[in-house]
């Protein structure tokens, strides 16, 4: 009584590999040598290179990573600003200081970026990117005007500008006796 399962060791042959009797091969294996990691027209074996607009779509799409790259860090600098707290003290003007030069330094580096994606098919493709990319930065700073807001380092108040405003001059003078 042979089960399907079960294998006669005697019927191998050592120089092939394989046993003669005809053993299917187990669901979702294929081996080396099938055609589905091979073409036709390629009989070495090689993968035939992707076509360009396999390439530019690609291109494409790692812009759009690169462009949303700086959101990602929006909710940890808001954590890190949050922990620092609303004081004037060396540690939250330094995490302030970052959230607008960090991303300075990022927008004059905006082409550099983007340049290993570019190519004269899509330059008006990656625009829109660029202008996200652009944005996110913005925000990173409007994250650090509002710390310096809450800091009290922003002159918001007519109190602020008490030196710039002059004194009132009066009219008239009464003379009390």
């Amino acid at each position: 009584m042979t089960n399907k399962w079960s294998i006669d060791f005697a019927s191998l042959d050592p120089s092939r590999g394989r046993s003669q009797v005809a053993i299917q091969d187990p669901p979702g294996f294929a081996l080396p040598h099938s055609s589905q990691t091979h073409t036709k027209g390629n009989p070495k074996g090689k993968k035939d290179p992707p076509q360009t607009t396999d390439q530019e779509t690609l291109k494409v799409k790692k812009a759009w990573e690169a462009a949303f790259s700086p959101g990602k860090n929006i909710p940890m600098n808001a954590f890190m600003l949050w922990m620092s707290g609303n004081g004037v003290t060396i540690f939250s003007v330094m995490i302030t200081g970052m959230l607008f030069f960090t991303p300075i330094k990022a927008l004059m580096g905006v082409d550099s970026v983007f340049e290993r994606y570019e190519s004269p098919k899509n330059k008006r493709q990656l625009l829109v990117p660029k202008m996200v990319y652009i944005l996110l930065q913005l925000c990173t700073m409007g994250l650090g005007l509002y710390k310096c807001s809450s800091m009290g380092l922003l002159p918001t108040a007519t109190s602020d500008w008490l030196a710039f405003m002059e004194p009132k001059t009066m009219i008239e003078y009464s003379n009390m006796e």
